[in-house]
């Protein structure tokens, strides 16, 4: 390759899974089925003739067979010749957006033929036991919350705005009730989830802070990020743990802020972050949360500029004034600060940015 840069977010909005099929590796053995292509995985080169779906209008695969997953355009070329996201977005950069295209086409391995192959639009479809691609439903109900709760205005000492603004209050019936509930939406803004903030101590001992629903993806969704890739600007994105995190981030003015909701960024979530400027990971001051920190910046740095923060042990974003907290992003930021230790009494920084 001739440089280094990716542009990510070119990428995914011009470079179609159709094209990565049909142009880049000329498969010849896929068929149309309505808005998909299906035929042999492409990644393992499989024969199974439905094993691989391409859905065309979402611009996302899955292999029912073998690979047992899927994903976009650019987990394909990278899963299919083992490469990394990043080495994969540059080869697909190189083709289809800088005039190299004509030059490095791949030769697609050669189709198998297989006794399925004549009459394939009338073949079954994957059976029931079989894993459908990877996905968060949108919900077609809306929760009725009250968020004048006590929990809210005064244990968490949160605005009226901020509430309204993140559309979260105490639920009173259904599964969640008992609960505050907070709406999950995904990046493109749609509803996919509620999670449950338990409030009472026995149940928090025995079951955990947060329900999520049964079959809710989290490692799919980062919390408020369809907001906040909009408000971001020029600018970053925050990375913080949790909800709470967004909710006090969001009122010192840093708008910019979301959340894998817990402590751990899966692969799905980092790739998510991808488009943004920089990543300034701001995560809870205590052993889950630096560990997870490193371990978000391993998965974030081939990706994005990475900007760590290490709270003072026993602390939490929220822990700091509005001040201070935007002292620290605009700072490192500012002065091109990589790594740093921040503290209520003093701050070290450990090392300039690369």
């Amino acid at each position: 390759m001739k440089n280094n840069w990716v542009n990510f977010a070119d990428i995914r909005k011009r470079v179609s899974i159709e094209d990565v099929l049909l142009k880049f590796y000329r498969l010849e053995n896929l068929h149309r089925d309505g808005k998909k292509l299906i035929g042999p995985c492409p990644v393992h080169n499989g024969d199974s003739p439905r094993a691989f779906h391409a859905d065309l209008d979402k611009n996302l695969w899955h292999c029912f067979s073998k690979c047992q997953g899927g994903g976009n355009a650019i987990d394909l070329v990278a899963k299919k010749e083992d490469l990394s996201i990043r080495d994969a977005a540059l080869k697909l950069q190189a083709f289809f957006l800088s005039g190299e295209g004509t030059r490095d086409v791949v030769k697609p391995t050669a189709p198998t033929k297989t006794a399925n192959d004549e009459g394939k639009r009338s073949a079954p479809t994957p059976s029931d036991d079989e894993e459908a691609p990877e996905e968060n439903a949108p919900l077609n109900v809306k929760l009725d919350l009250k968020g004048d709760h006590p929990h809210l205005i005064h244990d968490r000492a949160l605005k009226p705005a901020t509430i309204e603004r993140f559309g979260i209050g105490y639920c009173s019936r259904g599964m969640l009730r008992g609960m505050i509930a907070i709406p999950i939406h995904d990046d493109e803004g749609q509803l996919v989830a509620y999670a449950g903030r338990r409030l009472k101590p026995q149940d928090i001992k025995e079951h955990g802070k947060y329900r999520f629903p049964k079959g809710f993806k989290k490692e799919l969704v980062l919390y408020n990020l369809h907001r906040a890739k909009t408000e971001a600007g020029e600018h970053g994105l925050i990375l913080v743990e949790g909800f709470f995190s967004v909710f006090k981030l969001s009122e010192a003015g840093l708008t910019n802020v979301v959340a894998p909701m817990g402590c751990e960024l899966s692969d799905s979530q980092a790739r998510l972050l991808a488009d943004a400027k920089e990543v300034f990971i701001l995560f809870d001051g205590n052993d889950a949360g630096y560990s997870g920190a490193a371990k978000a910046k391993d998965k974030l740095a081939p990706l994005v500029p990475v900007r760590i923060v290490k709270l003072e042990e026993g602390t939490e974003p929220e822990s700091f004034s509005p001040q201070a907290l935007r002292w620290l992003v605009n700072g490192m930021s500012r002065l091109d600060i990589a790594d740093i230790s921040f503290s209520r009494r003093r701050t070290e920084v450990k090392s300039p940015a690369l």
